[in-house]
């Protein structure tokens, strides 16, 4: 019997590809904001990062979950690998005090790690910088704040860090910026502008359609561009212009002073600006709803360098890019957020990919951290590692690599295109590192019934001539000609067996006492029996039968799902088999209570004869809302010869959100009902069979 264990690790996910790094910081949603390179070359990018506030996906209501932000930071190598001796594992979440404030607030990462946050008042801009902790750096300002006073309406602010501690904010007004350069220690950079400060006009934008962006030269001139729409209408253009030190507009510089760039050419209103050592411009764009970004460099006169990719510019796949600076080597670095989490991109000084950064060896990794993880592969051939904890390793398609690393793995394979051959392609995945004391392999999706000799629906294991490899394969194609195959390293030929090759859902039994049972990611059929049980499903589709006693369920902690997870993977089924599994009398309740309860899950009393819902007579449950426990009720009003009634608790009110889609019911009597189909079974639903 597996006890839970309610002590969990942070964790995170980095995907790794020649030229890009991608890190899932949470599970949750990732917003990247800023990226900066310190003086050793190590690189910081900067954001926010979501958290399941309260409630959890898949409860009762519209509102009945919620997210907030805290800051994040995480810092990389020179090469793109994660800097695990930074913070947890080179990851570091700071905790904020307020959720951010929409496209009014901004966060940098300073090369020392600190964050800085910039948030829009009617007047001004105010900046408060923090320490990993979440306190605000005393250091900084007045106790951690400084404000930016801005003499002008504005619409957009920008807040850009720079490797030598200080740092610009910007505001837009319909027809003119300011550009502020405040110090390391929060005091406005004497020398630049006036006194800190220095306003710019820009390109007119009469109905306040555009953002802005902005970077500084190391002679004091500016480089501004500001997205506008003189018309309200369509598409809004990019306009580049570039200020002197003295804020008057360098007339050399594109079309007497301005260079516009349009939606056509791949840049929006979210576009941004950096500037090189020499005085090159770098100009990053997104189209609206557009996958691609595109990186432009130009001269300094704004004419387009065509040393630089094609005709000076370059494009790749990205969701939201939104940040960019140069390194001291001239390789550009663009950060962004792609899949909801941070990525980062580098190019050679030429434009082209950097296959130097990320993957080192050119192939796609996918690697965990400490916790407990399901990692999970593309279409693509990729190498997954679990590292550290119990983890699940999912490939899904193309010829993946998995080792799982220290702990209790397991390895899923959910459909037949995750592993196989045919007669002329080997497209099947190798496991590395197979610990047959406790690693499992997950085949309850294929449809197997066991080991063989490989057809009629076994599998067959078979070492390789060298007894370098074993292999796990099915003789039998389908109808694409694909067969089932899987390759381990080792010879491991009477080692394997039904413990870990597992073909059907496992059964886990509690005792006739109390117990704390927790399933593991695989889908069980998990049985409490006799006595109050606590049952906790885990992650996987599992069948939950309390059994006698007041047991409390939960299909599964619902606050480790991640957003991008299609919770019907983890649909749970509480299946009642005996009146006696869960009711009140007139003085005790002995009643169930299921907490975590899902949209997706499903409650089967079909066992006990109930058809539908209704008032708790005539084989119908009854729903009934109990508001000061905050519960719901499916009650049979009508008691037995023992004055038991059924009655099971589900924690929330499910008045509008509990269904016939989340019932298991027994078919209504009819007339007829007995007659049936000799020798034709019913349709059931194959994730939840009983064995």
């Amino acid at each position: 019997m597996t006890t839970f264990d309610s002590t969990k690790v942070d964790s995170h996910t980095v995907r790794t590809g020649p030229g890009t790094v991608q890190v899932d910081l949470t599970g949750q949603f990732d917003d990247a904001q800023s990226i900066t390179v310190q003086s050793d070359g190590k690189i910081l990018i900067g954001g926010y990062t979501e958290y399941l506030a309260w409630g959890y996906p898949g409860a009762p209501g519209e509102e009945s979950y919620g997210y907030e932000q805290n800051h994040s930071v995480i810092r990389l190598n020179a090469d793109g690998s994660l800097d695990t001796g930074f913070h947890d594992g080179g990851v570091d979440m700071v905790p904020a005090t307020t959720a951010p404030a929409s496209r009014y607030e901004l966060t940098a990462v300073q090369s020392d790690g600190k964050v800085l946050v910039a948030v829009a008042l009617n007047t001004g801009i105010q900046v408060e910088r923090y320490n990993s902790d979440g306190t605000r750096d005393a250091g900084f300002g007045q106790n951690g704040v400084m404000t930016v006073d801005i003499g002008h309406d504005f619409k957009d602010i920008d807040l850009t860090a720079n490797t030598d501690g200080t740092f610009q904010v910007s505001a837009r007004g319909f027809d003119q910026a300011t550009v502020t350069k405040v110090g390391n220690d929060g005091s406005l950079f004497d020398g630049f502008g006036d006194h800190g400060v220095l306003t710019v006009d820009i390109s007119e934008d009469p109905f306040f359609n555009g953002g802005i962006s902005t970077a500084v030269l190391a002679d004091g001139s500016v480089v501004v561009g500001a997205a506008y729409n003189a018309a309200g209408v369509g598409d809004p253009t990019f306009a580049l212009q570039r200020f002197n030190a003295d804020g008057q507009l360098d007339t050399r510089f594109g079309d007497d002073g301005v260079l516009h760039l349009s939606a056509a050419m791949g840049f929006g209103e979210d576009s941004v600006v950096t500037v090189q050592a020499d005085g090159k411009i770098i100009v990053m764009g997104h189209g609206e709803g557009d996958s691609l970004a595109t990186v432009a460099r130009l001269n300094a006169d704004g004419s387009f360098d065509s040393s630089f990719g094609s005709n000076g510019s370059v494009t790749f796949e990205a969701d939201t890019p939104v940040a960019l600076t140069v390194q001291a080597d001239g390789r550009i670095l663009a950060a962004g957020t792609n899949s909801g989490d941070f990525n980062v991109i580098r190019l050679n000084a030429d434009g082209s990919l950097d296959t130097s950064f990320g993957s080192q060896d050119g192939k796609l990794h996918v690697d965990g951290y400490a916790g407990e993880e399901i990692l999970r592969g593309t279409d693509a051939a990729e190498i997954i590692h679990g590292l550290a904890g119990d983890d699940v390793l999912q490939g899904d398609g193309g010829r993946d690599v998995l080792q799982g690393g220290a702990g209790a793995d397991i390895f899923r394979f959910a459909e037949l295109g995750d592993s196989f051959r045919t007669a002329t392609l080997n497209n099947s995945d190798r496991i590395q590192d197979f610990d047959v004391s406790e690693d499992r392999i997950d085949l309850i999706g294929l449809g197997f019934t066991g080991i063989g000799d490989g057809h009629d629906g076994t599998l067959a294991i078979q070492a390789s001539a060298d007894g370098t490899r074993t292999y796990l394969k099915s003789f039998d194609a389908d109808a694409a000609g694909q067969r089932f195959e899987l390759a381990l390293d080792g010879n491991l030929v009477g080692q394997l067996n039904s413990t870990n090759l597992v073909f059907t859902a496992p059964t886990v039994e509690g005792t006739s006492a109390n117990d704390t049972i927790s399933g593991s990611a695989l889908s069980e059929i998990i049985r409490g029996l006799d006595g109050n049980d606590r049952i906790n499903g885990g992650a996987g589709a599992d069948v939950i039968i309390g059994g006698a006693g007041a047991d409390r369920l939960n299909g599964g902690d619902r606050a480790d799902i991640s957003l991008w997870t299609d919770n019907r993977e983890n649909a749970d089924v509480f299946r009642y088999l005996s009146t006696e599994d869960s009711y009140r009398t007139d003085s005790q309740s002995f009643a169930d209570l299921i907490e975590g309860f899902t949209v997706d899950d499903k409650i089967d009393v079909s066992a006990l004869g109930y058809t539908g819902f209704g008032e708790g007579t005539d084989t119908t449950l009854k729903l009934v809302y109990n508001e000061a426990l905050d519960r719901t009720y499916l009650k049979d009003a009508e008691a037995d010869a023992q004055g038991h009634s059924f009655q099971i608790a589900l924690a929330g009110d499910w008045r509008e959100s509990l269904g016939e889609d989340n019932m298991v019911f027994a078919p209504a009597a009819t007339p007829d009902a007995e007659l049936g189909l000799i020798g034709v079974a019913p349709d059931v639903d194959q994730w939840h069979l009983l064995s």
